[in-house]
């Protein structure tokens, strides 16, 4: 059986792919197929192997997780991110013109997170928070694509904090990602 990568080292992979884009490109560049094509392969990896529901609730939680964690980060306390995430949740809603867009999925998902922050009831109970809205969020048919479109949306916010973080300095972004890589994502 192929192991394809695990959902953790997918979300810092994706997160690094959109941040050093960010900085390289200040946003203005083109879509990075690579990163597309990649996380598109993981995310049918684990449809073939039966475990795309699992995995890419994990991805998911990874993203949100570590997105939260660098919107404190940036913004310095939680009436903050709330702030951001109600009026960046606002802004997302309005731009996204398709038919199912994932922005307000993956704002609904952020304030699970974001509001268990200080909270002490662990990573099965805030899994278990966010698997109701992503759950509805995925079509039957269509659960590649939705999960890949949660994936994307929720990787390309945090890869853009990632940049401002980091002052659009790519190697530093680099060097972060390869700690993070090398050790930080075991789940």
């Amino acid at each position: 059986m192929i192991e394809f990568e695990s959902p953790s080292k997918v979300a810092f992979s994706l997160i690094k792919a959109t941040a050093l884009d960010e900085a390289g490109h200040h946003g203005e560049g083109p879509p990075n197929w690579g990163m597309h094509r990649t996380l598109t392969a993981a995310v049918e990896g684990w449809e073939a192997e039966g475990t795309l529901i699992e995995n890419s609730l994990l991805l998911v939680e990874w993203l949100a997780v570590e997105l939260s964690a660098y919107l404190l980060t940036q913004l310095g306390d939680e009436e903050k991110v709330t702030r951001w995430l109600r009026d960046f949740g606002d802004q997302g809603c309005q731009t996204q013109q398709h038919s199912h867009p994932a922005g307000p999925t993956a704002i609904e998902i952020l304030s699970v997170v974001t509001a268990d922050l200080d909270s002490q009831l662990g990573p099965a109970v805030r899994l278990a928070s966010i698997g109701g809205p992503y759950l509805a969020y995925l079509r039957d048919g269509r659960e590649v694509d939705d999960a890949r479109e949660l994936a994307l949306t929720l990787g390309s916010w945090a890869g853009s904090c990632v940049a401002q973080l980091m002052r659009g300095d790519s190697a530093r972004i680099a060097e972060y990602f390869e700690h993070k890589l090398a050790g930080g994502a075991q789940r």
